[in-house]
């Protein structure tokens, strides 16, 4: 099995713990990824998504290869209907 077909075929939850391991540069027991094994998993994650993405977030691969840009008006209204949590000073 070569490469791509792999990725393609991986699960979500492997996909998860790739992507977070790149996010954070450390495998989920804290051992620091290699530069080798940072690259291979961001080819994995790219072929991945490319494959099995259903939402289009900001700068994620589409199914159709392409990098997904949102505008930043599009991603500040994104933000805006999220209601995190509003103070009012006294």
């Amino acid at each position: 099995m070569d490469f791509k077909t792999l990725a393609q075929t991986m699960d979500a939850e492997t996909a998860e713990k790739l992507q977070t391991a790149v996010e954070l540069g450390k495998w989920g027991d804290g051992t620091p990824l290699t530069d080798e094994q940072r690259e291979a998993a961001m080819q994995a994650m790219i072929v991945w998504q490319s494959k099995h993405n259903q939402d289009n977030q900001h700068l994620t691969v589409g199914k159709d290869g392409n990098i997904n840009h949102l505008s930043k008006d599009v991603l500040k209204h994104q933000f805006d209907e999220q209601n995190i949590v509003r103070l009012k000073p006294e």
